[in-house]
Order: structure tokens, then C-alpha cells, then sequence
């Protein structure tokens, strides 16, 4: 499959995370951009919600389901819309054609250099990727079409034996699933098409939604949003080639919109297009979206938005305090109060975070070096952007002179200090603050652009309004009537060439991090043998593989079930751990095919790897064994146990 192939899948990608949210922002009162910027929040908290209440009923997971909830909760907004109408706020203003025209210009370019990057990053959709975390990504989404369960309560499980349930984030996999199964298409193909289109998307559309709460209904400013927001290599870039991040991609891509949402609940939008009271509804269906998404971004948005919150509480305490109402003033500040207190003693005495606070990645640089990455674009060693570090800089400087926009700054400062943290401090007492992200560098990283892009945006209408100022005395506009779409291609041109297609090269290598083209995860013709499992083998047998080749991938392009579908293998059974030291001698060790026939283990795949350790089991079989070869592709061999298995000799 191409990529040209897979644009219908894309488009209706696209469909899938923004349309049946606008019924409901529709409802709630939202209009135009605003309505179809917070949709994908929407739609978000809707899938992961129904997941989670379809696990309890005992409700199979499916797009119909999806569907008819989202139809169901339409109809009740319109109700309670119908019945209290007289007392709901009034649909706010939406902005005029010409303003959603610009934003949408900017969206399009942006998404045809986001496209061009991936193509050349990317060979295929089904490309597979090379990264430790992938199969888990890719197995949990096969294991949702498997057992028609995508709670993220029940995800963790893979569906191996004796899996201890608990938390893990599932709506990217969520929305995954439902992908695959509108479209049929392989999981690793899903899972890249889906990434992409978060990152060309959802993304964008965030930080358009973010700039016209802080600039207004200004056409240049928004698409200017919408073209820079592909801009940074931190982010999308970064979240799709390491890790591999995918739930933490969709969390962060929704940032932006969680923080004009919070920007309307502090008084603090120009122009607001949400409006306060709508804010206040919308808080805690953005909270849930982002929280299933991936719950450091949660604590992203507040990291971000917490000068903001500061700046509105104490101007409401101060409002009543000169109003002669102190116990009111006293209620609003005391969260300003307590707020470091309170934070100690939740992190660090009663250890509430405890487990994400024990990883820990150690520091790399000196905090000199990392503080000058921040300032520069160049976090986690990759190239410096000089052209984007120059205009934030000035769009700093330029937010600090209004009042109004010095949270913006105060929270880029805060994201760039806990990377400072995480990248140059050593000792383990900087967990406290970074813990949330596992104290990795390129998560807080990509923390940077959701006040990065406005910065740049605010930074490039500075530069512009001082350079018309500077011609006007001598009626040079004037007499070219430069108008302001005519400045505005300018200044595109202008920052596309400075930048080399906004770093086009870094965004390419970015990805290419995880999928390389010179040590693939599995070769053609080992990835062909994996298709060809799911044709080779039984529905609802097991086959037995050591997951450090790849080799987990065969139940994301087959959906048959691998006895060891992940790399992390905290959670093994005793029957695994047996299996994979002993499985190859099933001959001569009864044990072995007493696992084996109670688990459904009837195949192994293996190719040569070293001996000696917990993996002994899954080596190629000696031919006194009694394993049955029964197809090969490149140093990977498919073996039939038949040791164990009676029908085996009639096959």
C-alpha cells in the first residue's frame, strides 16, 4: 500500500476524530472554527467513555456502538437544549467566512508539508515500526478486535493468561480499533495512518483554536497558526518517531484546545469564541479526553496553564477584596495558598504518583547546555532552529509588554524548565517535578511548542508591524497598496525558505528514528512469512515466539495470538517462563505439553538467536524434536509442536 493508496483511509481518519463531535459542539452553543476545533475533544471523551461502559455491560466494541452513542447523546443534548433553552447561554458569536478561510489556508499548507515529511520518512503506510514499545501499541489494538474489549481499565491484559487488569491509557487504541474496523486495513497500517492524521489534524487544529483565543478573529494570525503548527521538530515530529508515544501524541495534540478552554474560563481569551460558561462545561469532558489519552498530558495542560489559573484567582480575590467581601476574596486565593503545600504533600509524602515518579532517565548535559537547547529549538541534541528560536523570542518579548498575555511567556518558561530539569539535573530529587513524564527529556520537550507556535505567530506579526511602521513615513505601502493577504503569502515564502520548507530534513529524520530503512524491524521477506501465519495457522491457537525479533508483529498483521505479544515482561506467567525455556524439548519433557495443550500453544516461530538465556525454549528445535517445519521466510522458521499435538501426524 502507498500513501496515495491510503488517502480515502486518512480522510475518513479524519472524519472519524472531528464529525461526531459536532453535534455536540453544535449543541453546546459553538460555531464554525470553535465548533469544529473542540470537536476532536469531543469525540475523544465520547469513544473512551463508551469503551469503558460497553466493558462493564458487557457490550461488544464496535463502530455501531460508537455510533448509536453518539446519536443517543446528541439527542439528549437536544433535548435539555430545547427544554432549557430560555435559560442557557446564547450560541456564541462565530467568526465570519474570511476569518475561517485564512484559519483553513493555514491548515492546508500545513497539512501538505506535514504529508510531504511523512512520505518521505514513511515508505508505506504498513510500514512496521522499530521501537520497544510499538508491539504493545499494536497488540493491544489487535487485542481490542479480538475481544471486542477496549476499556482502558481492561487493555493491559493482551490477552495473556493470568494478566493482572489495571489502568493504562486506551484511547488512541480506542479510536485505532474502530479505524480497523471500518476499513479492514492491517493494524501496523491503522495504527500509522491514525498517528499521522493526530499529528496533520488534530494538532493543527488545536493550535488554531489556542491562537484565536489569545489574538482574536485576526486572519493573519490564524493562519499563520495553522501553517507553524507543524513548525516544530519537538512536536508532532519527536512523538512519532521515539518511543514510539502514540497515546501520549493524542494527549498533547489536545492540549491546545484544553488551553483555550482554560483561557475562557479565566477571562483571559480576546474576543472569546468559547465563552466562560461553556468553558465551565467543557472542562470536564477535555479533562477525560486528555486524561484516557495519556494522563501526563493532563498534567501538561496544568503545567502550561498554571500562570493562567494564578492570574485569575488572584484577580477575582482581589476583586472582592476591594469590594469589601473578604471571606469570597479569601476562598479565591486561598488555592494560591495551598497550592505548593498541598502538591507536597500528595507527590512527595503520601507518594499518590508514586510509580511513574520511580522512572527515571538520566541527564545528559550540563543545565547550560540544556537551558540553551530550550532557547535555541535543539532539545535533545537534534539541530537548532535559529529563524523559530529568533521569532519566539521576540514574540516573548512582545507578549510581556501586554499584560493580558504574560502567563503565555511565564508557562513556555515553566515547560522549558522542567526539560532543564529532566535533561542537565542530576540527583533524584528533580523526580518530583518531572516524575509525571517519567522524567523523559523528548516528552517535556514536546511540552515546548503548544506555547512555542503562538510565541512564533505573535513573534512574526511583530516583526511584520515594524516593518510596515518603518515603511509608512514613506508612503511606501501606500502606493504599492499592499493589502494584507499580499504580506501574508510574503511572510510564508519568507519563512519557508528561511527554514528549508520549516525544517522539512529534521522533521523527516525525526520520524525516520523509527523507521529505519538500512536495519528493518523484520525483512520482506520475514514480513511476508507473518501475513502468511494468519493463513498457516488456527483461529484461537497460541504461537509461541521470543519477542526481542519482532516477532510480535505477527499478531498485529495476523490477529493470531503470540504467547509473548510485548517487550515488557513483568507480568509473565509461570507457564510462560517455562514454556520459554523448555518449549523446543516438549519431546522429552511431559511438563512442557501439559502447558502447551492447556494454553493452545500450537506453533512456534523462531529464527537463530543466542543461547543461554530465558529464551532457550523458543531456539530452533534439534530434528529429533519431533517439530514440524511448515514454512520459512528469511532466518525465520514456522514449526508446528507436534510433540504435543495427536492430529498432528494427519495434517
Amino acid at each position: 500500500m502507498s500513501w496515495l493508496d491510503a488517502a480515502p483511509t486518512m480522510v475518513l481518519c479524519g472524519v472519524l476524530l472531528v464529525l461526531p463531535g459536532l453535534p455536540l459542539t453544535y449543541l453546546l452553543g459553538l460555531r464554525r472554527l470553535a465548533m469544529v476545533a473542540v470537536a476532536p475533544v469531543v469525540v475523544v471523551a465520547l469513544v473512551a467513555v463508551t469503551a469503558i461502559g460497553a466493558a462493564k455491560l458487557g457490550v461488544r466494541w464496535s463502530p455501531p456502538l460508537v455510533f448509536l452513542v453518539s446519536v443517543g447523546s446528541a439527542v439528549v443534548a437536544g433535548c435539555v437544549v430545547m427544554l432549557l433553552r430560555r435559560r442557557l447561554l446564547q450560541p456564541a458569536p462565530g467568526d465570519s467566512l474570511p476569518v475561517v478561510a485564512a484559519a483553513a489556508s493555514g491548515l492546508v499548507v500545513a497539512l501538505a508539508l506535514g504529508v510531504f515529511a511523512i512520505r518521505a520518512a514513511i515508505g508505506s503506510p504498513e510500514e512496521l515500526v522499530k521501537t520497544d514499545d510499538s508491539s504493545f501499541h499494536y497488540n493491544a489494538v489487535t487485542n481490542i478486535l479480538n475481544s471486542g474489549v477496549a476499556s482502558t481499565f481492561r487493555i493491559d491484559t493482551l490477552g495473556v493468561p493470568g494478566r493482572v487488569r489495571g489502568f493504562y491509557p486506551a484511547a488512541w487504541h480506542d479510536l485505532g480499533s474502530l479505524l480497523a474496523m471500518l476499513t479492514g486495513g492491517s493494524v501496523p497500517a491503522t495504527a500509522n495512518i491514525l498517528s499521522v492524521t493526530i499529528a496533520l489534524v488534530v494538532w493543527p487544529l488545536g493550535c488554531v483554536l489556542l491562537m484565536r483565543q489569545l489574538a482574536g478573529p485576526d486572519r493573519q494570525a490564524l493562519a499563520l497558526a495553522g501553517l507553524l503548527s507543524v513548525a516544530f521538530g519537538a512536536f508532532p515530529w519527536e512523538l512519532l518517531g521515539w518511543g514510539i508515544l502514540w497515546p501520549n501524541l493524542l494527549g498533547l495534540s489536545l492540549v491546545p484546545a484544553g488551553v483555550a478552554v482554560v483561557m475562557s474560563m479565566a477571562g483571559l481569551a480576546r474576543e472569546d469564541v468559547i465563552g466562560r460558561g461553556r468553558a465551565f462545561l467543557l472542562a470536564p469532558v477535555a479533562l477525560t479526553a486528555i486524561a484516557i489519552a495519556h494522563p501526563n498530558a493532563v498534567v501538561s495542560l496544568a503545567a502550561i496553564t498554571l500562570p493562567a489559573i494564578v492570574v485569575a484567582l488572584a484577580r477575582a480575590a482581589a476583586r472582592r477584596y476591594r469590594a469589601g467581601r473578604r471571606p469570597q476574596a479569601a476562598l479565591f486565593a486561598a488555592p494560591i495558598v495551598l497550592a505548593a503545600p498541598a502538591y507536597w504533600l500528595v507527590v512527595v509524602r503520601l507518594g499518590v504518583f508514586a510509580g511513574p515518579m520511580t522512572a527515571d532517565s538520566p541527564p545528559f548535559e550540563s543545565p547550560s547546555q540544556a537551558l540553551g537547547e530550550v532557547l535555541t529549538g535543539a532539545t535533545n541534541h537534534h539541530g537548532a532552529g535559529w529563524v523559530l528560536a529568533g521569532l519566539v523570542i521576540v514574540g516573548a518579548v512582545s507578549c510581556f509588554r501586554q499584560r493580558s498575555r504574560r502567563w503565555l511567556v511565564a508557562g513556555h518558561a515553566l515547560s522549558g524548565g522542567l526539560y532543564v530539569l529532566a535533561a542537565g539535573v542530576p540527583g533524584a530529587s528533580r523526580r518530583i517535578f518531572t516524575g509525571f513524564w517519567y522524567t523523559d527529556s523528548h516528552r517535556l520537550a514536546a511540552m515546548l511548542p503548544v506555547t512555542g507556535v503562538p510565541l512564533v505567530v505573535i513573534g512574526v506579526l511583530a516583526v511584520v508591524s515594524a516593518a510596515r511602521a518603518g515603511l509608512a513615513p514613506d508612503g511606501v505601502l501606500r502606493r504599492l497598496r499592499l493589502w494584507p493577504p499580499a504580506a501574508a503569502v510574503v511572510v510564508v515564502i519568507a519563512l519557508l525558505l528561511a527554514t528549508g520548507g520549516l525544517h522539512h530534513a529534521d522533521h523527516r529524520d525525526r520520524v525516520l528514528a523509527a523507521y529505519p530503512k538500512a536495519n528493518p524491524l523484520v525483512t520482506p521477506d520475514e514480513y511476508a512469512l507473518f501475513e502468511r501465519i494468519g493463513r498457516r495457522t488456527e483461529p484461537g491457537t497460541i504461537v509461541a515466539q521470543m519477542p526481542y525479533n519482532g516477532s510480535p508483529a505477527v499478531m498485529a498483521l495476523t490477529r493470531r495470538q503470540v504467547l509473548f505479544p510485548q517487550l515488557n515482561l513483568g507480568r509473565l506467567t509461570t507457564d510462560q517462563v517455562y514454556l520459554a525455556q523448555h518449549l523446543n524439548q516438549a519431546a522429552s519433557d511431559p511438563r512442557v505439553c501439559e502447558i502447551v495443550n492447556r494454553l493452545q500453544v500450537r506453533y512456534l516461530l523462531t529464527n537463530d538467536h543466542a543461547r543461554g538465556n530465558r529464551w532457550d525454549g523458543t531456539a530452533y528445535p534439534a530434528p529429533s524434536a519431533g517439530f514440524r517445519q511448515i514454512d520459512q521466510g528469511g532466518s525465520f522458521r514456522l514449526y508446528r509442536v507436534s510433540p504435543c499435538d495427536k492430529t498432528a501426524d494427519s495434517r
